[in-house]
């Protein structure tokens, strides 16, 4: 007996190494590819800290609308972390991640009220859960500080279900109810799903049928009333308006097949790759099988304890549902690819998740009932392949997320490189990966201007690490080189034409074995200073150095800049190169120097 009990111990620690695996992965990737620089949105949220600079923020800005969002709770977060960190926007990223434990630990947690079996089997479920709680599909939302935001209505809604199984009285799940709800609707558009979503929990979890509810008709009003105030402050105190870049709804209603496409890729996209076609059959499979299982439990009714142990993952997955039909009408003016943007991929695992323990419970309730006898052999090898083609499709789905999450870092550095320099020399062409949304040039010259104007004021204020470039002289952040290692070359400078310079070479970072964050190119004045004139991006293939040092990171270290020659004063000396790392700011010399003739 005691050597069993010891067995089945060490089957649950394995299990539990298992199932914190996908976490722990997800946690190492966000902190190798996170960058600390604000990105896109995240300088409209500087606004707040320039307000904040001049003393005029108000209540009116921190809940003002922000595309279809009014974030007053994320704001208030942001703001604080600020002041903390600096305004590390790693740290919106740890809390996305603490979100996402939190929401493993409460799905873990209901499972455990809802699900029957070993808690190595359940461990094991939880298991394929994190896959999805903590898959790198959502690469853009664990990497974009401000996406915190995305991570909030589900938490909110977890937590509230754990909350409906509790032994708290009704009257203070309610009150964590209106709470949490308002949290999830300040904080989102899509956190009014909320009230939608919880308050049914709540009064079917606790009441066997319709007439116990209606002796509890305050239930039915505080939810009403929270609501009705909740819309009210959203859409009218605070004069909500429709963002002008967004499609119409009409257009899914006018397009009703594209929408449908939409829809189903939208589900299915965390486990299709960025392929649009296996997106949609996942979402055709992942519908079907929720199809399946409200069917059953539909026919079954009557069983009250079936109803209440899947009315919390039904919850769940209708918020996707609901999410998904909400975005495909007023997304798919953007194009039924748009439906794969990995920003909607956490909203989209909140469906292929539930479905993991409903199909469970079904399972478990159709074999107690013993409907699974004459076909269980079958029914065992469509699930085992099931399984396989889930675990298949999640192994694609995390190379292509981490992929994603490279390139995101190798932008997110490019940009950063071009804002510490924003002072020094003109760097508008490369500003754009931090801030690149309209395709009108003139609308992009605009909010340029804003991003430089934003970034001196959080210069001033201790949020950008490094600080921004004063001097254009390069010695004031030349670092200290390693000795006998090599940073690069300036291979070659070649006129091009009468008034222009093509300069190439390679460059990286031997410390940090990846190719350099940028190059910063210099000449020579006549007091012997190297000057900084312009700045390379880092991005071409040269598989060449990657062979010679011997190591595939260094296979995009290549770099080329075409300069105009009235960049460069007559008199100036040497033209050199140097190896830039965003992260510190220090530039290192690469190897090879060319004199212009004059």
């Amino acid at each position: 007996m005691k050597l069993s009990k010891w067995r089945a111990n060490i089957w649950q620690i394995l299990a539990f190494g298992l199932a914190i695996i996908p976490a722990g992965l997800t946690g190492i990737l966000i902190l190798k590819y996170s960058v600390n620089v604000p990105n896109w949105d995240e300088w409209f949220m500087a606004e707040m800290f320039e307000k904040i600079y001049a003393g005029s923020l108000t209540f009116q800005d921190l809940i003002s609308q922000h595309n279809e969002s009014r974030k007053l709770f994320p704001r208030i977060l942001f703001i604080g972390l600020a002041y903390l960190t600096g305004w590390d926007v790693r740290y919106q990223m740890l809390v996305s991640f603490i979100l996402a434990c939190f929401i493993s630990f409460s799905l873990y947690r209901l499972s455990r009220l809802t699900v029957g079996g070993s808690s190595t089997k359940l461990i094991l479920l939880a298991f394929l859960a994190n896959l999805l709680i903590f898959s790198p599909s959502q690469q853009e939302n664990w990497l974009w500080g401000i996406q915190v935001v995305v991570f909030v209505p589900i938490t909110c809604i977890v937590a509230c279900i754990l909350v409906a199984y509790s032994n708290l009285s009704l009257r203070t799940q309610v009150l964590i109810g209106i709470i949490l709800s308002t949290v999830a609707t300040f904080s989102y558009a899509n956190g009014l799903l909320c009230w939608a979503i919880v308050f049914p929990v709540f009064a079917l979890a606790k009441f066997q049928n319709w007439k116990d509810l209606m002796r509890e008709k305050w239930l039915i009003g505080a939810g009403l009333v929270g609501f009705v105030s909740n819309v009210v402050v959203y859409f009218y105190f605070y004069n909500y308006k429709k963002p002008p870049a967004s499609p119409s709804f009409a257009e899914g209603v006018l397009h009703p097949v594209k929408a449908l496409n939409y829809f189903l890729a939208f589900l299915g996209a965390p486990l299709a790759g960025g392929n649009l076609t296996i997106a949609t059959i996942v979402g055709v499979i992942l519908v079907g099988s929720l199809i399946i299982c409200c069917v059953y439990i539909g026919k079954f009714r009557e069983q009250k304890n079936l109803i209440n142990r899947t009315l919390g993952w039904l919850a769940i997955a209708g918020y996707t549902i609901i999410s998904a039909a909400i975005t495909a009408s007023g997304r798919v003016g953007f194009g039924v690819k748009q439906s794969l943007s990995s920003r909607y991929a956490t909203f989209a695992v909140y469906l292929a998740i539930p479905l993991i323990y409903l199909i469970t419970i079904v399972w478990e309730d159709a074999a107690a009932r013993g409907l699974l006898t004459r076909h269980n052999l079958t029914l065992n090898r469509v699930l085992s392949s099931v399984l396989t083609l889930f675990i298949l499709l999640h192994g694609i789905a995390i190379g292509y997320g981490i992929d994603q999450m490279g390139e995101s870092q190798v932008a997110r550095n490019r940009g950063k490189t071009c804002l510490t320099f924003v002072n020094v020399v003109n760097t508008d062409n490369c500003l754009i990966w931090l801030w690149n949304e309209p395709n009108d040039k003139q609308v992009q010259a605009t909010l340029l201007n804003i991003m430089k104007a934003r970034a001196n004021i959080l210069n001033r204020m201790g949020f950008l690490q490094p600080k921004l470039a004063t001097s254009n002289k390069i010695q004031e952040i030349k670092g200290q080189k390693v000795a006998g290692v090599d940073y690069g070359w300036l291979n070659s400078m070649e006129p091009v034409g009468k008034d222009k310079y093509a300069v190439r070479g390679w460059a990286i970072l031997p410390e940090k074995v990846k190719p350099a964050d940028g190059v910063i190119l210099t000449y020579e004045n006549q007091h012997g200073e190297s000057i900084i004139f312009a700045i390379a991006s880092v991005e071409l293939n040269r598989q060449d150095i990657a062979k010679v040092l011997g190591n595939k990171a260094y296979s995009k270290s290549g770099w080329e800049k075409v300069i105009l020659a009235n960049q460069i004063p007559p008199k100036a000396g040497t033209i050199k190169a140097w190896a830039l790392d965003a992260d510190t700011g220090k530039a290192f010399k690469l190897k090879g120097n060319f004199t212009l003739i004059q």
